[in-house]
């Protein structure tokens, strides 16, 4: 099984050539998109999306994942082994989520590639052929030699300011408006039951609530999301509308007093 991230839309034929070429070199593997509305160039939201994503699938499944505002420059192709799975594109931080339990290894081997490539696609010239070689059994090993030096996103984890502080910033911002947040609930745990303040934008959020039906009305919540983060909600509303908040928009947040 391949699966397909993009920030190419569907206007174009850019899905659609990838998916053509994977079909001609590995006919009858399962191709599964999860998204190809990552918003342009936006890498670390590509990041999340696919980190959201990649457990779901069984083990062997191949991830492409083209979101390559770097293309035709000296950044590296790269397929990442990890937990079973198997992902291929640019050497940009799209798999910074995985790079800690997986080893990288550089796209050298052109043989995997398609005979003529342009210098503008290579999500058809190269990510979309290595995947369909290695969706029918060949060796991530044969793709090229082992790095150490695999580039990660920045600002996908929070910074400590003090005992009771972080800076931290919106991962992602889904088509509700909810800003999901780096702040992941495992580690934050403490935010369910005890007072805080998280700073977003020109407000400040002090409501805690157990989903978003729990939100009062009108109110900035925050609630622990699906995805392991929390996400600051406006109930039936857009938080990202509210406050003004885009992927990468800084947040502060105190636990306690």
């Amino acid at each position: 099984m391949i699966t397909l991230l993009t920030d190419f839309g569907t206007a174009d034929h850019f899905v659609g050539v990838m998916k053509g070429v994977m079909a001609g070199i590995a006919p009858g593997v399962g191709l599964v998109d999860i998204t190809h509305e990552v918003p342009a160039y936006g890498v670390r939201e590509g990041a999340f999306l696919l980190e959201q994503a990649w457990r779901y699938f069984p083990k062997g499944t191949v991830h492409v994942g083209v979101v390559d505002p770097g293309v035709g420059s000296e950044r590296r192709g790269i397929v990442v082994e990890a937990e079973g799975h198997l992902f291929v594109g640019p050497d940009n931080g799209l798999f910074s989520f995985v790079l800690g339990a997986g080893k990288v290894r550089v796209l050298e081997r052109e043989e995997y590639w398609l005979g003529e490539r342009s210098e503008t696609f290579h999500g058809r010239d190269v990510f979309a052929p290595v995947a369909a070689h290695l969706a029918r059994g060949v060796k991530a090993s044969r793709m090229g030699r082992v790095v150490k030096d695999a580039m990660r996103s920045p600002g996908l984890e929070p910074v400590r300011l003090s005992r009771r502080a972080w800076t931290g910033a919106v991962l992602h911002v889904d088509r509700f408006g909810n800003l999901i947040t780096n702040f992941r609930v495992s580690e934050f745990g403490e935010v369910r039951n005890r007072g805080f303040r998280m700073v977003v934008g020109l407000e400040e959020v002090e409501l805690y609530a157990r989903t978003y039906a729990y939100c009062p009305p009108g109110e900035l919540c925050v609630v622990g999301g699906s995805c392991g983060y929390f996400e600051v909600v406006l109930r039936e509303g857009s938080a990202a509308g509210r406050t003004g908040l885009v992927a990468g928009s800084p947040l502060e947040l105190t636990v306690g007093g």
